[in-house]
């Protein structure tokens, strides 16, 4: 059954994942055009053939390096829009009217929510991994091809773990694998606020999601800060040490919220969540 409902998920939500994979290429290939294109001019303004040369080259690379930024926002407000869609995907299957009907399926709520957030989950990864290699060309286009360039980029990716990292590919992996327990950590209290809402508020159900998706984000955001500018004000010797702890737990934190969410999601749409 868990295979059954993937499927109609998936069916679900191909359409605006591709739309948003579509609306991201097309902004990084572009983004990547336009910084290799003051690259470029950046050469003929050095060069200095013509008098107006370089006047006439530093008004096109700035007007091409505001549009890079424009698609570089663009490719991660592709990923953005395509979470929230799933977010209200999610909402609207199981709390509102549709709700009525998904919930007569002969299911399990454990089920039903392991279904939404697998192949939720699959394809913000996908998206996530496609809008790192859009910024990776963008990155590379602006550094001249310079491969360490994109492996300190991937290497931010991972948090405090960036501040210790040395920039190889240990730390480029280090960035993809946060990146991905991110895209879970996000899906899980996504779920996990919507059903509070659902579950709490009399009215503006997804108002009180809002609210207690953002008081646990933040709450959890500023704790982690805390403890990582701690560590940075440490000792020399032993500061990159507690980072990296700091980076590990928050990693794992990240995990147990996903997991925690997805299960208190299921045990209150099955024994607390009444539409009637």
């Amino acid at each position: 059954m868990l295979g059954k409902l993937m499927t109609y998920e998936l069916r679900a939500l191909w359409k605006p994942a591709i739309i948003m994979v579509a609306i991201m290429v097309a902004a990084g290939m572009i983004g990547a055009g336009c910084l290799g294109a003051t690259q470029a001019l950046s050469e003929v303004a050095r060069s200095g053939n013509g008098i107006l040369a370089a006047p006439m080259a530093g008004n096109a690379t700035a007007v091409l390096f505001m549009a890079a930024l424009f698609c570089g926002f663009l490719v991660g407000a592709a990923v953005a829009a395509f979470y929230v869609f799933v977010a209200m995907r999610f909402y609207r299957t199981l709390f509102t009217d549709e709700g009525y009907l998904t919930l007569t399926l002969p299911v399990r709520a454990g089920t039903l929510v392991m279904a939404k957030f697998w192949v939720a989950y699959l394809l913000l990864v996908a998206l996530a991994l496609g809008a790192l290699l859009m910024y990776t060309l963008m990155v590379l286009a602006v550094s001249g091809g310079d491969v360490d360039a994109v492996a300190g980029m991937l290497s931010i990716m991972g948090g405090w773990g960036a501040f210790v990292a040395d920039g190889d590919v240990a730390s480029a992996l280090g960035g993809i694998v946060n990146t991905l327990v991110t895209c879970a950590y996000a899906l899980g209290l996504a779920f996990c606020s919507l059903t509070l809402g659902a579950w709490w508020a009399r009215r503006h159900k997804v108002a009180a999601a809002v609210g207690v998706y953002l008081a646990v984000g933040w709450a959890i955001a500023l704790v982690f800060s805390i403890a990582g500018v701690l560590a940075m004000a440490g000792d020399v010797v032993s500061w990159n040490v507690a980072l990296t702890v700091v980076s590990l737990v928050q990693t794992l934190a990240n995990i147990g919220v996903a997991a925690g969410g997805l299960a208190l999601s299921a045990h209150l749409l099955r024994t607390k969540i009444d539409l009637s």
